[in-house]
């Protein structure tokens, strides 16, 4: 089971993409949020999460979507519980092209990691090693430049090509 995590003002592409790719794959996915209201994306539309935290059935994988700001999330108590609560079960963390500001902040991203060039700088000043590859696992954790590279990590973790 795939969750995946809307941040406020979070990329609808990418969450839309790992989506439709567990559809396609028949795996079940779901999203989920701080709150059942709308969450607001970064290209102006509103979703409504499947599931508010507390509700949230245990997923196997994590896509955290880029999004505005997403380091500021890290520090709200909210989304460090329902992180903390889920991540000795998750399989995988697939991270949106700049998700890994919010799993630094939270204090869970592994280095090496992979990442796109404008977030990867900023994790480099952090002390984070770098790999310059679209998408790589370290332990759990896929980082990725983001966009299509989390089709291709997700692909790497489910074993199968995802043809959309």
């Amino acid at each position: 089971m795939l969750a995946v995590l809307l941040l406020p003002e979070f990329s609808e592409l990418e969450a839309a993409l790992l989506l439709e790719a567990a559809r396609r794959l028949g795996l079940s996915a779901y999203t989920v949020a701080k709150g059942r209201k709308g969450t607001p994306a970064l290209a102006g539309s509103v979703w409504t999460p499947t599931y508010a935290f507390p509700a949230a059935p245990p997923p196997r994988a994590l896509l955290i979507p880029g999004a505005r700001r997403p380091a500021r999330m890290a520090q709200d108590p909210t989304y460090l519980d329902f992180l903390a609560a889920h991540w000795e079960g998750l399989e995988a963390v697939f991270l949106g092209y700049n998700a890994h500001l919010f799993l630094a902040e939270a204090g869970r991203l592994p280095s090496p990691v992979a990442a796109g060039a404008e977030v990867g700088e900023a994790l480099r000043a952090q002390g984070y090693a770098l790999l310059a590859r679209p998408f790589a696992r370290t332990g759990k954790v896929y980082g990725t430049a983001g966009g299509l590279a989390l089709l291709s990590a997700f692909a790497d973790w489910v074993g199968k090509k995802v043809a959309l």
